[in-house]
Order: structure tokens, then C-alpha cells, then sequence
């Protein structure tokens, strides 16, 4: 009985964190406000620069040898000189690596001269270098990702043979706003996205260069996004897809929404994970400011594509009232009203998206006739 209890308290507070997230990631908010690309990382992540940048001392430190678990300083990178021993906790292959490369160190930060001393990373030889610039263009970059000067520096570092340093460059460039990532395609040689995507060891991240490529404006770009987003609909593809399908929009402004609702709103059968990241690329893109000079497709446009959606998937419904929150659009009211009185949409999160929007589909700006039903 105490275990049943037990249980239904964590389901209970589970439903309740996950309720309270959904609440504040429903409510609108201003459009113009820069939102990062959920294309490369759909989640937010913290990086090594928002931890190192946030800490008042920073050090390098070595454990003292033959005293397991108690550190001393090597290199002060921010803050005071520290003279006395840190005792840490640190994991057996951490130790190891310690011990067989006499010239790395463990980066070690804490809040203000009383607070704990915590572990941020293991640093080689060559990682020191990178931690020591994070550190130095802190009052230049601010605690505020996506400044200009910070993206420049780890987009140069996107192709490092280092790969603590790739990772980083990647979450740092990634999560940065879409009207970002465009600009900053221009300063990436088009011979290193492709040889990027030729290398399948990194398939998972080859979305942000996805993006890039579809900046370019060779032909033989242009027909190779073509040529991949045809076989991903025609084979059912979702990996990378967002990226791909966004790629394709903005390489083929003209005819690309129109032929991803072919293929994918109109068409039977498809996944809902490829509806999921059909989704992803049309609200980055409808997201966009400022606003791309026609042919580019309109918000508008897209949110009158989603009427083919809901029409053949009406079980996307809380997807779509997500981006018309999110833009404050009134638009399909009528139909997602028909979808949630069939109960279609069981998933209680999901149920209460639709229903926020719904409720405030009234107070928004009017698009267009033809999308208000």
C-alpha cells in the first residue's frame, strides 16, 4: 500500500510539473522577440560558457599526489589567488586521465570566495586554451547567449578536431535564433559543410549545417536539397528532416510550401514523427524576423497550410494552436474546435494547449477571411 502511495504521489507531481512547463511554454509572448532555433537543439541546454560565465573563481586544479580527493590550485582563470587544498569528489576515469597527462587539469569554479567548490570539466592540453578565451571575452559576451561576438567565435570553432570543443561550438551556434544562423552561413566555407555532411560519424548534428547549405545559392546546392528531401517523403525519413525541409523552403521560396503540403499535410500515412518535424521547420520559418521580402512564404501562409493539416491529422491539432498562440493569429478556430469535441486529442497536455487557444483565439488579429472558418 505504502509503495501504491507512493507512486501515485509521483505520478501526481509529475502531471503537475508537466503542466505548469506547457502553461508558461503556451502562454504568447511578443513575436519579435528572438527565439532560438529548436531545428539543431530542440530542447534548451546549458553550455560550458553559461556555467563558466555565471561563476565569480574560476581555477585550474591537479590532485595532489597521494592525497586522493584533494586538489590544489595550478592556474587562477578568474578571481583571487587560492592557496589552500580543494577536497572534491572526482570519478575514477577523471583520476586516470589526471594521472596519465601530467599537463591537463580539472576546471574547478565556485560562487563568491564562500561558496562550494564544483567541477565544471576535465581539460587537456588543448581544451585550456578554449576555457581561458571563454573566461576573458566574459564582459564582452555577457551572461546573454546568441551576442554576435560570442556566435563568430564558436562558429569558427565548428570544424575543430577537438571534440569538446566541436561539441561546445555546436550547442553554442545551434540554439541561437534562425535569423542568426542565416547570417552566419555566409563566413562557412561551403567545401567544410559538405564535407561535414559527408561524414556520417556526426549524422545527429548535421542539422545546423543543413541550415547553412540552404544559404548557398550554387545549383548544384540547391538541387542536392532537393534531391534529399524528395527521397526523405518518399521513403518516410525523419532524421534531419526539419532542417532539410526548411533548407528546401528557403532554397525554393516560390514552389516549397506548396509541395511539402503535398506531400506530407495531404498525403495518407505519414508518422507523426514526420509530422513533428514538418511542424518544427514551418513555425521556425513562420517565426522568422524580420520578416523575408517575398517570394518567401508569409506566416500567413503557412498557417493557411495548416488547414490541410488538420484535415487529413487531426491529431496534430495541439500543434497547431501552439504556433497560432505563439503568433497570436486567429486562424482554423472552427476546426479545431470540431476536433477537440470528438475527444481526438487524449493526451491531457496536449488537450490543454488546444484549449488555451481556443480560449484566447478571439483577442487575436484576424490574418485573413479565409482562415478564420
Amino acid at each position: 500500500a505504502c509503495v501504491k502511495e507512493l507512486t501515485r504521489t509521483a505520478v501526481k507531481r509529475v502531471c503537475v510539473v508537466a503542466l505548469i512547463t506547457l502553461i508558461f511554454t503556451a502562454l504568447p509572448y511578443p513575436v519579435a522577440r528572438l527565439q532560438a532555433c529548436t531545428i539543431c537543439i530542440p530542447y534548451p541546454e546549458r553550455t560550458l560558457a553559461d556555467r563558466l560565465l555565471e561563476k565569480d573563481e574560476i581555477i585550474f586544479a591537479r590532485e595532489i599526489e597521494h592525497s586522493p580527493y584533494l586538489f590544489t590550485p595550478v592556474e587562477v582563470i578568474r578571481g583571487p589567488a587560492v592557496s589552500e587544498p580543494i577536497k572534491l569528489f572526482c570519478d575514477s576515469a577523471t583520476r586516470r586521465k589526471l594521472q596519465y597527462h601530467p599537463e591537463s587539469a580539472i576546471v574547478v569554479a565556485r560562487d563568491g570566495s564562500t561558496g562550494e567548490w564544483q567541477t565544471i570539466t576535465f581539460a587537456d592540453r588543448a581544451y585550456q586554451p578554449f576555457i581561458r578565451t571563454i573566461v576573458q571575452h566574459g564582459a564582452e559576451w555577457g551572461a546573454r547567449p546568441g551576442a554576435v561576438q560570442r556566435l563568430h567565435y564558436f562558429s569558427s570553432l565548428l570544424t575543430s578536431d577537438h571534440p569538446q570543443i566541436q561539441e561546445q561550438a555546436y550547442l553554442e551556434v545551434g540554439r541561437a535564433p534562425y535569423s542568426m544562423i542565416r547570417s552566419l552561413a555566409q563566413d562557412i566555407p561551403r567545401r567544410q559543410i559538405h564535407q561535414f555532411l559527408n561524414n556520417f560519424r556526426f549524422i545527429e548534428w548535421h542539422s545546423l549545417y543543413i541550415l547553412f547549405l540552404g544559404q548557398s545559392r550554387h545549383p548544384e546546392d540547391r538541387a542536392y536539397i532537393r534531391d534529399q528531401v524528395e527521397l526523405a517523403a518518399r521513403l518516410g525519413l525523419p532524421t534531419n528532416l526539419a532542417a532539410w525541409l526548411t533548407a528546401f523552403i528557403e532554397t525554393a521560396p516560390e514552389t516549397g510550401l506548396a509541395e511539402i503540403e503535398e506531400w506530407y499535410f495531404s498525403a495518407p500515412g505519414r508518422s507523426r514523427k514526420e509530422l513533428d518535424e514538418v511542424m518544427t521547420s514551418l513555425s521556425v520559418l513562420g517565426s522568422l524576423q524580420p520578416v523575408p521580402a517575398p517570394p518567401f512564404p508569409s506566416r500567413d501562409a503557412i498557417v493557411g497550410s495548416y488547414a490541410a493539416l488538420l484535415q487529413h491529422y487531426p491529431e496534430m491539432a495541439a500543434r497547431v494552436a501552439k504556433d497560432l498562440a505563439m503568433w497570436q493569429v486567429r486562424a482554423h478556430v472552427e476546426r479545431l474546435s470540431e476536433i477537440r469535441s470528438t475527444k481526438i486529442v487524449v493526451d491531457p497536455a496536449e488537450a490543454y494547449q488546444l484549449d488555451y487557444y481556443l480560449s484566447m483565439a478571439a483577442s487575436y488579429p484576424r490574418p485573413g477571411a479565409e482562415l478564420l472558418n
